[in-house]
């Protein structure tokens, strides 16, 4: 992952909303979140993603697209989603009330992701409604790299 932005948010939903990716150590990104909400949105919110593709200069519609509710996805653990919760967050999207909510220090676990995407740079768009309404959208950007042909050699510090 390279970067990523709150592009904008509903104030009636929340009264801020910040999301990047900050330095861990010199080789290693983090997810740093927080938020603070104004309702009570209880198992109702819904994450709607929407990928592109970078071709030709410009991030161009990607046929990935996908609406999920958070709370179903928290408890099947949908790309290890539970487990990052867990360690570094006091997020719970089961039972989401008024309060300010954060994620720290978080590396997403790519080896839980599907294995054959083509390489190249994504922009990934999520999309948060409650009910019908739309509260954030969070934009993630990243690229998809071939391993090295001694990928096996490299350290799991290296962060491939």
């Amino acid at each position: 992952m390279d970067r990523a932005e709150c592009t904008w948010f509903n104030k009636s939903c929340a009264k801020y909303f910040n999301v990047s990716f900050v330095p861990y150590n010199r080789t290693q990104r983090v997810v740093k979140e927080d938020f603070q909400l104004l309702i009570d949105m209880g198992r109702d919110l819904m994450i709607d993603v929407q990928v592109y593709k970078m071709m030709s200069n410009e991030y161009r519609f990607f046929p990935v697209t996908f609406t999920a509710n958070a709370c179903a996805e928290y408890i099947k653990n949908s790309f290890s989603f539970r487990d990052s919760l867990t360690r570094g967050s006091n997020l719970r999207p089961c039972n989401l009330k008024k309060g300010v909510y954060y994620i720290r220090n978080e590396i997403p676990d790519f080896s839980r992701y599907p294995p054959h995407l083509p390489t190249g740079s994504y922009k990934l768009v999520h999309q948060y409604l409650f009910r019908s309404m739309s509260c954030a959208q969070v934009d993630f950007y990243g690229r998809i790299v071939d391993k090295p042909i001694d990928w096996k050699n490299i350290p799991k510090s290296v962060g491939l």
